[in-house]
């Protein structure tokens, strides 16, 4: 009778370890994205020719070997709403329909980003004129739509715009939340990002996996900078799977150089979403090499998926850390330039809250620099950027 109850708690036990593992595993949290859009470039302007292309581009690239996934396409692929309110694609643009352009970008082992509007019009039809984005935002049609875009047509990613829903007057938090339960529903491995153009509020911070923090970005550094102190203090909210998107990357769209290096460089601290948001199919290859540093990738797929803050300002220069790993035995530190001149900075183990045995890896020029000297030197380029991590 021992032995029988002994091999019974045996069993249980084991049983119990077998369902923490698989529960853990399941509940393994998910990095930022890493894609691109379509918006930033082509606006409403789309068609499935591009975005079968862009999807092309990012496997030829090297984008894909860097860890970049997503297709998203944005808004411009509305057609209407039939007689019984189903959306359909754009005739002439999307011959082929949504499903199959999602089995394409499948296809290549990729995933695909689709968008709507949580009002009824979308964006593109009050700023771009768009008459098909009337009426064809999901709002009064949230399980309709949601069963096609992820049940028949197969995507993975949802960007939930607000124009329509703010002229509509309507309640964030009351949408979004109606919307992130169906789509949850559907597949809880389905990417959700609230694009609010702001902080929507802390009923945001559990439920979404990311959320805009600001207004379109655009291709300047003023707006780079702009949108870093927005997210500055928004550390506190972000954690593993639920992220301040920064909004999609502006790197090869107009800037110099050394603003391309320190924009992608944020995004990669501060652990928002990486979706390009150039032509991938005529890149440079300084944007390239800037789109595929793996040593700054890594920052923001990092396992302790802890967003960067900022620890001093010293005239137009700004230190910011960000703690790597799990048990944080690691830093990352970006050393900012935001200045109109070249800064020279002096750096101690005090400044950079390291430690004085610390030796270091500068992540842009690819070499371990050894231990950090007593007031050692960085000369930054304006609006440039050195990353270094503790090794």
């Amino acid at each position: 009778m021992n032995i029988l109850n002994d091999c019974k708690r045996k069993s249980i036990l084991v049983c119990f370890c077998l369902l923490f593992f698989i529960s853990s595993f399941a509940q393994k949290p998910k990095a930022p994205i890493m894609g691109w859009s379509s918006w930033n470039n082509f606006r409403i302007h789309i068609n499935e020719e591009l975005i079968k292309q862009q999807a092309d581009a990012m496997i030829t690239s090297g984008l894909y070997q860097a860890g970049y996934r997503f297709i998203n396409i944005d808004d411009g692929y509305f057609g209407g709403r039939d007689s019984a309110g189903k959306l359909f694609s754009h005739p002439q643009k999307f011959p082929s329909g949504m499903k199959a352009l999602a089995d394409y970008i499948h296809s290549k082992k990729l995933k695909a980003g689709i968008y709507t509007d949580a009002g009824k019009n979308t964006c593109g039809s009050m700023y771009d004129q768009d008459e098909r984005g009337l009426g064809v935002g999901i709002y009064g049609f949230v399980k309709q739509d949601c069963d096609l875009f992820f049940k028949e047509w197969g995507y993975d990613f949802l960007k939930v715009d607000w124009c329509g829903a703010e002229k509509m007057k309507l309640d964030e938090a009351t949408e979004y939340l109606k919307i992130i339960d169906a789509v949850k529903a559907i597949d809880d491995d389905i990417i959700f990002n609230v694009c609010r153009w702001k902080f929507p509020g802390e009923w945001v911070i559990r439920k979404a996996n990311s959320w805009r923090v600001s207004g379109d970005i655009v291709e300047k550094f003023s707006s780079i900078l702009k949108i870093i102190d927005l997210n500055a203090e928004l550390y506190k909210y972000a954690s593993a799977g639920h992220y301040n998107d920064m909004d999609m990357l502006q790197v090869g769209r107009g800037m110099s150089y050394d603003e391309d290096k320190s924009h992608f460089s944020m995004w990669c601290m501060l652990n928002s979403p990486l979706l390009a948001g150039n032509d991938l199919r005529n890149m440079s290859s300084q944007t390239l090499e800037i789109l595929t540093n793996k040593e700054l990738i890594a920052l923001n797929q990092d396992k302790g998926f802890k967003q960067a803050q900022r620890i001093l300002k010293e005239g137009g220069v700004e230190v910011w850390l960000k703690p790597l790993g799990t048990q944080d035995k690691h830093k990352a530190i970006a050393i900012f330039n935001r200045g109109d001149k070249e800064a020279v900075f002096n750096a101690t183990a005090e400044k950079l809250k390291i430690d004085d045995h610390s030796k270091i890896r500068d992540l842009w020029q690819h070499k371990n620099l050894g231990k950090l000297k007593n007031n050692q030197q960085f000369t930054i380029p304006k609006h440039g950027i050195v990353v270094i991590k503790t090794v």
